[in-house]
């Protein structure tokens, strides 16, 4: 039998009474308030010196704002590859331009600091979204909050100044738009701009399609399995998805770099084997782990309050449960696609299981207001000043052998480490890197592999001689600094905690 969606719409959960104080004082320092400004401060609470010491540790980020002020500066897009020895001048084009925009500009406003506030910025618009996603889902503003600090715990696993953030963006905002069209309000036609975006923002595009697919599928079935539902779309419906959905496509031609932009992300999946191999983000879930044990027990959980409640599982859900939970447990860094994707499912199983339905009438306004004001005097006075990221970025990065590597051969070829080429890209303008966290280009050509050949100790020497290296700049407990502090013909230039700088001797 065909059941018309708008038949089975719920009350709207857009505007709720739990939300709706008497006043307007009521309403600004209410709980529900109060919970908002706490996750607003949540990046802060973290520990001020773990974001301290990751906002700026992350190895893309460097090269990333040079591309931003190449762009800048020539006003044309980047095609080749304008910073190594390797592979200069070989095609390459540059599938987050547009994420990498605000961080330069946070940076020519207001240097490290300013790409601390970018970073953070875009932290708290997808804490923002989810807590929005949350609390559309199951109207309950304590059960959304739980969940979106759940969903944060999950999206740790790569916080940071990534350019991904503006992909989850996105993300975010497809899930919102998708999630509306379910309970009669159509916004789809906002798809297509969003998808124009994503695609110069990042490549996790093709992730949001796939949920898109997904999202149609669940409603060209109809019926109901056990605890699974389905509603069929109704003509009118699954015409709109399709027109949308071609817009869509069309929308991703919007770009400098034309097809070759659309087909990157297919291209990562099947043609950079090695990069998916050896960085470890792209590993698989490690049970052991933190995020491993945190996936398990709110997995775990879900499962006990959906048998306690005897909820129905919409097919829609069923469906972007398994493949986020597939995609976290392949590769650890879409973790923060099953943070975004599980979040609204743990709000609707808390809700009126584990929290009371907040009552405005027993609000404290006061306490609430003084919780509020605490919250953000933190946070204002714990924004980093650039001086000190600076020191905690020296504290992962080669700054004194880079300043030593500029004496003495910046003209030379220097066999860098793989996380270091972007700081070097950016803070040595005039050496040249054999390869850096790009990471495509240089297993194109064969780079990476010989990269991994020469820092395992299968012939290094032969590798540096291949390549006329000069000084080989790498962490102090690798192999092949033993190796070379013990070979003929090289000498240690310089050497602290986090970097050695070896140089071949004049007479080799």
């Amino acid at each position: 039998m065909h059941t018309n969606l708008a038949s089975l719409t719920e009350p709207s959960p857009y505007i709720s009474t739990d939300l709706r104080p008497t006043n307007f004082w009521s309403r600004f320092f209410s709980f529900p308030s109060m919970l908002i400004v706490g996750l607003i401060c949540s990046p802060f609470f973290a520990g001020v010196d773990i974001w301290r010491a990751t906002l700026l540790r992350d190895p893309d980020i460097w090269w990333h704002m040079r591309n931003a002020q190449v762009l800048f500066t020539t006003h044309h897009f980047i095609h080749r590859d304008l910073y190594s020895f390797t592979t200069l001048g070989q095609p390459w084009i540059n599938p987050e331009w547009l994420a990498e925009v605000p961080f330069y500009l946070g940076w020519r406003l207001l240097g490290e600091r300013g790409v601390f506030l970018v970073a953070v910025g875009a932290i708290e618009l997808v804490i923002g979204g989810l807590f929005l996603l949350c609390y559309r889902r199951c109207s309950d503003v304590k059960s959304a909050f739980l969940a979106t600090w759940i969903g944060i715990l999950f999206a740790t696993v790569n916080l940071g100044p990534r350019t991904i953030l503006f992909g989850w963006i996105c993300f975010l905002a497809m899930v919102l738009i998708l999630d509306a069209f379910r309970k009669g309000r159509d916004y789809t036609w906002l798809l297509p701009p969003v998808f124009a975006l994503w695609i110069n923002l990042h490549g996790s595009w093709l992730i949001g399609f796939a949920f898109f697919g997904l999202f149609v599928a669940s409603g060209l079935l109809q019926g109901s399995w056990g605890s699974i539902n389905a509603v069929r779309w109704t003509p009118q419906q699954l015409r709109k998805l399709g027109m949308v959905g071609a817009a869509s496509i069309a929308a991703l031609f919007a770009n400098p770099y034309g097809w070759r932009l659309v087909m990157y992300p297919t291209d990562m999946i099947f043609h950079q084997k090695l990069n998916i191999a050896v960085v470890q983000e792209w590993q698989s879930l490690d049970f052991q782990g933190f995020h491993g044990m945190l996936f398990f027990i709110t997995v775990a959980c879900m499962l006990l309050f959906t048998l306690a409640k005897r909820r129905t599982w919409p097919l829609q859900e069923l469906l972007f449960l398994l493949l986020a939970s597939y995609s976290a447990l392949t590769h650890e860094r879409f973790m923060f696609l099953a943070g975004i994707v599980l979040a609204p499912m743990i709000s609707v199983e808390l809700e009126g299981l584990v929290f009371d339905k907040y009552d405005p009438k027993k609000d404290k306004p006061l306490l609430n207001g003084l919780i509020m004001a605490a919250a953000l005097l933190v946070v204002i006075f714990h924004i980093p000043t650039s001086a000190k990221l600076r020191a905690k970025v020296a504290e992962s990065m080669p700054q004194g052998a880079v300043a030593e590597l500029q004496r003495c051969c910046s003209q030379g070829r220097v066999l860098n480490d793989y996380a270091w080429g972007g700081y070097l890209i950016w803070n040595a303008r005039n050496t040249p890197v054999f390869l850096d966290s790009r990471t495509d280009i240089f297993e194109y050509h064969g780079i990476l592999l010989d990269d991994i050949r020469a820092i395992t100790l299968r012939d290094s020497l032969a590798i540096l001689d291949r390549y006329k290296i000069d000084s080989v700049l790498q962490q102090p407990d690798t192999g092949l600094v033993y190796l070379l502090k013990h070979s003929p013909g090289w000498r240690v230039q310089y050497e602290d905690s986090t970097a050695v700088l070896l140089v071949r001797s004049a007479h080799s």
